[in-house]
Order: C-alpha cells, then structure tokens, then sequence
C-alpha cells in the first residue's frame, strides 16, 4: 500500500488550498477595464466570461499534485519483506467500576488510567507482535482484533472509559477469557498469550472458570494474571468530593490458580511503578519467527505525477495562447 513519507504537511497544505478557494470565490474583486473605444473593442475581441474559472481550477490542480508530490508519496518493494519475531497477544482489561479507584494518595490516578497508560507504553514496545485487546464488566466487547496497526490500537486504548463500551456493574472475568480465547482461536500463530488485568472478585452469575481455562489449555494459550490494588483496598470520592476507602476485593488464589493452570504467571500490582515493571517483565516473553507485511525499502512514486503537472501546465499555455486570448 502507499504511504508517505512526510504526512505531516497535510496541516500546512490543506488549510493553505482552502483559504485559496475562499479567497478566489468570495473575497477577490473582478478588474473592470475601461477604454474610451470600448464599443470598437468589443467588436474585435472575442470574451469568454468564465476562462478565469477555468484557469484558476487548472492552476489548483497544478498545486495539488505539487502538494502531494511534497507529501513523497512511496510503495513497498515487495522484493524486501522480511521475517520478524512476533507472538499473539490479547489483552483483557476489567472495565468494571471499580476499576474508578485508587490506590496510592500521593499518585490520585484511578486505576482505569494507570492500566490504560502502561498498556500503550507495553503496545509500542512490542512492534512485531499482534496485539489485540477485549473489555469486560457486567459482559464482555472485543475492542480491536490482532492487529499490527499499533496506531489504531493505541487510539482505542486511550478512548477507553468506565460505561462506554460494556455494563460496569459487574466482573464477568471467565465472559472476557472466552471472548479473548476466541480472538485467539483464530490465528496460525503457535505462540498466543492472554494478559489479564482486573482489580475484583469475579459477579456470581459469571460462567465457572474451568470452562475458558480448559479452552487455554487445549489452545495452548499462556495466561499472564494482573491483579491491580492494594491489600488494604483503595480510594474513591463520594458526595461532595469527601475521600472514602474502598475494601480489598481482588481473588489472587484464582488469579494464581489460572495462571498456573495455563503456564503462565500471576503479579500484583499495587501502584503505578510495579504495574510499569510488571508490563517490562512481560515484556521479556519468548518470542517465534513470523513473516508479517513489513518491508525493508521503499521506493518513491513520482514521475507519473511529474509528467501529470507538465501536461497541466502546458494546457494552460496553450489555452492562453490559442484559444482564450485576453488583454
């Protein structure tokens, strides 16, 4: 696919070619000549009222071919694809209410926020892998397939919010886990992992965990369990602002029990720096050889829109020459 290398100008180029339009259909005055023959002239000199139109559009065009040729438009050579090492990864974040809280009085991010940011900093680290991520609360959403569009990923990471996507009343943990697995399912990979980040104990009307824990199993999928909060629970604000203390609600003999069922590892994370060291540990997870669409060289796409603007040009001339003669 075609990419540019200097997107960047798009802010630059675009509000330039709009002011042009703007300025040429609103605000710029028409000349008015005045000859004292005007009515001999007028015999002899033959006026096409909208030529100007015309090569106004001629000459935008000219400018946004010109305008796309600084962007450097550029193909892959499909001759440079190259193998990366890479692995599946789902990531399942509790999106239930509690996750409002927190846990620190010196750092007052909830730990929605805290998750959400070592999240993106963990998805740009891990440029060659498939990342994929699923919310869960009173129910569970797949918010973005395995991807390898880290952008988009990142985007969707940072617009998350507690009651956007799915009910925040409950913690259908084992709901997630399905809807993660299937993601997985889905994939050639031989190496798929599942991280899983929740701060409660799951609702009553959960599914029974052995049923996605069987499901890992049989898929060989590795199960890294993240328990957010502290032993001693954590904060929120109630009415009027006033601070209230939260009781302890995680369950970590499942969330160890699930990890250890799966091959993979259970850690806490009470505060925003173990969460970071949590993420850079995962982090060092074993990796596998993968072909994926990535390349090497590109190479820049220009003489086909070089030879576009000099045909462009030279039509203006040549109608400025031969058919529409002015003054």
């Amino acid at each position: 696919m075609m990419r540019f290398a200097y997107i960047k100008f798009l802010y630059i180029l675009i509000p330039l070619f709009f002011l042009a339009f703007i300025y040429n259909f609103f605000f710029k005055n028409v000349v008015i000549y005045r000859y004292s023959l005007a009515a001999y002239l007028a015999r002899r000199v033959q006026v096409f009222p909208y030529f100007r139109t015309v090569f106004f559009l001629i000459r935008m065009l000219i400018l946004g071919v010109l305008a796309f040729l600084i962007l450097k438009p550029q193909l892959p050579d499909r001759r440079s694809q190259i193998n990366v090492e890479g692995i599946d990864i789902m990531l399942l974040l509790d999106c239930s209410g509690s996750m409002v809280c927190f846990d620190d009085l010196q750092d007052r991010r909830s730990r929605m926020e805290i998750a959400k940011k070592e999240a993106i900093n963990f998805i740009e680290q891990r440029d060659a892998d498939a990342v994929g991520l699923v919310v869960f609360g009173n129910g569970a959403l797949s918010a973005c397939p395995l991807t390898h569009d880290k952008a988009i990923l990142r985007e969707i990471v940072s617009k998350l919010d507690l009651g956007t996507m799915v009910d925040e009343r409950s913690t259908l943990l084992a709901h997630g886990m399905l809807a993660a697995l299937n993601r997985l399912k889905k994939t050639n990979s031989l190496s798929r992992i599942l991280i899983v980040l929740t701060d409660g104990q799951p609702s009553m009307n959960d599914v029974p965990i052995h049923l996605p824990l069987s499901i890992a199993q049989e898929m060989k999928v590795k199960v890294y369990t993240v328990g957010i909060g502290s032993e001693q629970g954590g904060y929120s604000f109630g009415p009027h602002g006033m601070l209230m203390s939260e009781g302890a609600q995680l369950n970590e003999q499942l969330l160890q029990h699930i990890a250890d069922q799966t091959g993979g590892c259970f850690y806490r994370a009470r505060n925003a720096r173990e969460m970071h060291e949590i993420y850079r540990d995962i982090n060092q997870l074993e990796k596998r050889t993968m072909p994926v669409n990535l390349y090497a060289r590109y190479y820049d796409v220009f003489e086909p829109f070089l030879w576009f603007v000099i045909f462009l040009v030279m039509s203006e001339l040549l109608l400025s020459l031969f058919v529409w003669k002015t003054l």
